[in-house]
């Protein structure tokens, strides 16, 4: 535990719990594992308010993702510090509003470290980029790809992310089969953001010869639509109120905070034009009565499914969300809750890859549709399970999740002990989402930790131990293959409630 000078308890509450003091973290995480529910009712007033207003969706608030906003965390600090009921403890947050809440409220020492700031160079960058990017593919494609003439065919629409990384683009699905439905499919592709316009543009040009089983949105999309979702950062400022209460604490300005938030400003952009694409193709009169949406309950989904579900009302029940992946107990906004379905943000149905997730996945609304399929992303663990006898397992792994805060703390554990492995090497491999040098500086780290960029599952053949935390299918991936596991506990409350 860290005293300051004064025998007050240290407790930065931007941390991981792993980084707690000790008796504080225990009272957390009983709050953090009550509070999931408690925090998703909360948001139901607000949801059922603005439920029809693209607007609200694309704010922070409402998307109950722990990764990207601080409510969750800032409601089990408010309850954890009732409990405790210590007059010795000093709290550390880059939150200068919530330092108040905790001073006026609570008598509690705070101390603003680093403190938050709406206008950073990344946070600019992002903005530039996202907008540049947007504009840039919306008039490549509308100048250069013929649009597809789909006339009034029965079609269904499937959602997809496309990379210049033509590897990663294939873990989504397999090729379309159209001989066995009487629906026929397209996917929909969304591109992330990229400087390397010319790359996306060899994609896009490889996308199209494959025939005609990708419809791209750019070529309904109007120039206005791209400007009303650059607009939205100043529509959004109807929802800045003062009357946000959490156990009657005035909360208002951190709420605030976060509504007025743009840091993540391009699933903002593409959650609004995927809302105003399927407003434009209805207008086209094209007979969608499908759709699969790679279902997050991010933004992006929730533009997507609103879409369809309010523009395509004959067909609702029609909606779709794959998650092919392995389900985090931290992420709560991956399980749709009763107000999100009552304002059609997320699909009517929702497909998981294990039943083991069936419980997860109805927490928030016990009346989720739910159904079982197949992995298209994990259909090679089989044929690579049958080879493990004849492989000599030999390496240590460390795999990142893609989540800044928890790769960094592994990363640093990791190094800690690098000197106590004589010659064993620790081989890094990092998630496709985040390059390793945002987290740390690849020249210093020791010389027996390695950062490797190969197949995941191939390296897993010859793993003897993964280490790995935080929203990573990893984990499913290394028990599929039998291989131990080091999960060390950074977050809340998650692996005693999945494992």
């Amino acid at each position: 535990m860290r005293f300051d000078k004064n025998n007050h308890l240290e407790w930065n509450i931007d941390e991981e719990p792993i980084s707690f003091p000790k008796k504080i973290r225990v009272i957390y995480e009983k709050i953090f594992i009550k509070n999931r529910i408690k925090f998703t009712n909360w948001l139901h007033k607000f949801n059922k308010r603005y439920r029809l207003d693209i607007d609200w969706w694309m704010t922070l608030p409402p998307t109950r993702d722990p990764y990207k906003s601080y409510l969750l965390n800032y409601f089990c600090v408010i309850d954890t510090i009732k409990e405790i009921k210590s007059k010795k403890l000093k709290v550390k947050t880059k939150s200068k509003d919530f330092a108040e809440i905790l001073v006026n409220k609570f008598n509690v020492l705070s101390e603003v470290k680093n403190k938050e700031s709406f206008f950073s160079i990344n946070l600019i960058n992002n903005f530039i980029k996202s907008i540049f990017f947007q504009f840039v593919i919306f008039l490549y494609i509308n100048t250069f790809i013929k649009r597809k003439e789909i006339n009034r065919r029965k079609i269904g629409l499937i959602d997809i992310f496309v990379t210049v990384n033509k590897k990663q683009n294939d873990n989504f699905y397999s090729k379309i089969n159209k001989k066995k439905s009487s629906i026929e499919y397209f996917f929909v592709p969304t591109f992330i953001p990229t400087y390397n316009i010319f790359k996306i543009f060899g994609v896009i040009n490889d996308l199209d010869k494959e025939g005609a089983d990708y419809l791209f949105k750019e070529h309904y999309l109007k120039l206005n639509d791209l400007l009303f979702a650059f607009f939205h950062v100043f529509r959004k400022k109807k929802f800045i109120k003062n009357d946000y209460y959490y156990n009657q604490i005035n909360i208002s300005k951190i709420i605030n905070n976060e509504i007025k938030s743009n840091n993540d400003f391009n699933s903002i952009f593409i959650g609004i034009l995927n809302y105003r694409f399927f407003y434009r193709i209805s207008k086209n009169n094209l007979n969608v009565q499908k759709t699969i949406n790679w279902f997050e309950n991010q933004m992006v989904d929730k533009g997507w499914n609103l879409g369809f579900r309010h523009f395509f009302k004959k067909f609702e029940n029609n909606s779709y969300g794959n998650q092919d992946y392995s389900k985090h107990y931290n992420m709560i906004n991956n399980s749709p809750s009763e107000s999100e379905e009552l304002a059609k943000v997320v699909p009517k149905n929702i497909i998981i890859i294990s039943s083991l997730f069936t419980k997860t996945s109805k927490e928030f609304y016990k009346s989720q549709k739910i159904q079982l399929g197949k992995s298209w992303r994990f259909k090679k663990l089989s044929k690579l399970k049958i080879s493990l006898s004849k492989k000599n397992k030999k390496k240590y792994l460390l795999v990142l999740s893609g989540i800044k805060k928890i790769d960094k703390i592994l990363l640093d554990l990791v190094a800690n002990i690098s000197s106590k492995l004589g010659k064993i090497k620790i081989f890094v491999k990092p998630h496709p989402i985040l390059n390793i040098e945002k987290i740390i500086n690849k020249n210093i780290l020791p010389d027996n930790i390695i950062v490797i960029n190969e197949d995941l599952q191939k390296t897993l053949i010859n793993t003897k131990v993964v280490i790995t935390s935080g929203p990573s299918s990893t984990i499913l991936e290394s028990s599929k293959l039998k291989t131990h596991l080091i999960l060390p506990n950074i977050e809340a409350a998650t692996y005693q409630n999945v494992l």
